[in-house]
């Protein structure tokens, strides 16, 4: 199992999402996707969008609390989805800083199992498990 994890300008949510759902096979709920973006509260669940395979075994979760437009977002994947995965997560983290003046990646690695992750901090800041 491969976690890989990200935070990314808002303004990308929706093609992001695009692309890791094919590469995923995961179907979501785009006009849910669009509550949640547009969800005006801060520190709430109802900003937290996730979706997940017909399995419940992988997913996609993106927070889009709207603290300073940066989303944090996490993928978690199978071994065989994981190379694509990663790659279009570099891409769109690369893409996304040249585009803001930074520095350029080269990785992006595999957070499953590590004590401290973006998951994690997200599920003590909702006080939930994913």
């Amino acid at each position: 199992m491969f976690q890989y994890e990200m935070y990314f300008a808002n303004e990308y949510l929706f093609e992001i999402m695009t692309d890791l759902s094919q590469i995923m096979g995961i179907k979501y709920d785009k006009d849910e996707l669009q509550k949640t973006f547009k969800f005006d509260g801060k520190n709430n669940v109802e900003n937290l969008f996730l979706s997940y395979d017909e399995n419940s075994q992988y997913f996609i979760c993106i927070d889009c609390d709207n603290v300073d437009w940066i989303y944090p977002l996490v993928v978690r994947c199978s071994d065989k989805q994981h190379e694509k995965v990663n790659k279009c997560m570099l891409e769109w983290d690369n893409r996304i800083r040249e585009e803001y003046g930074q520095d350029l990646t080269d990785h992006i690695g595999n957070s499953y199992g590590n004590e401290d992750t973006l998951l994690k901090r997200i599920e003590a800041k909702y006080k939930i498990s994913i």
